[in-house]
């Protein structure tokens, strides 16, 4: 089941989603998390499932790497299925917030 990706920003927007929405608490600590993530440097987005569980992935880049909008690494995230079960497996006990680190591999030589 894939999770719908929303920019972080849609945090400050929820309350437009009438009672899908988390509770008035519960959006208040997913803007601290988001805000925290950020301050560390990590770009974040909001990942809604279809059974309404929310959770907010901080995803590391390599230094090197510029990225205008983590929308663009929505694919990176797509890619693993694993990972994303996990996410939506912490995100049901309420564990909302999942940091992932985007690595270069280093290149082989044949």
């Amino acid at each position: 089941m894939r999770p719908i990706f929303l920019p972080s920003a849609a945090l400050d927007a929820i309350n437009e989603l009438g009672q899908a929405a988390p509770s008035v608490e519960r959006i208040k600590r997913l803007q601290e998390l988001r805000d925290e993530a950020q301050a560390s440097g990590a770009h974040v987005l909001l990942l809604i499932w279809p059974t309404l569980d929310w959770a907010l992935l901080a995803i590391e880049v390599p230094e090197d790497v510029v990225i205008q909008d983590a929308v663009q690494l929505v694919p990176n995230v797509l890619a693993n299925p694993d990972a994303l079960e996990q996410m939506h497996e912490k995100a049901r006990q309420g564990r909302n917030l999942t940091w992932l680190k985007l690595e270069r591999r280093p290149a082989s030589i044949h």
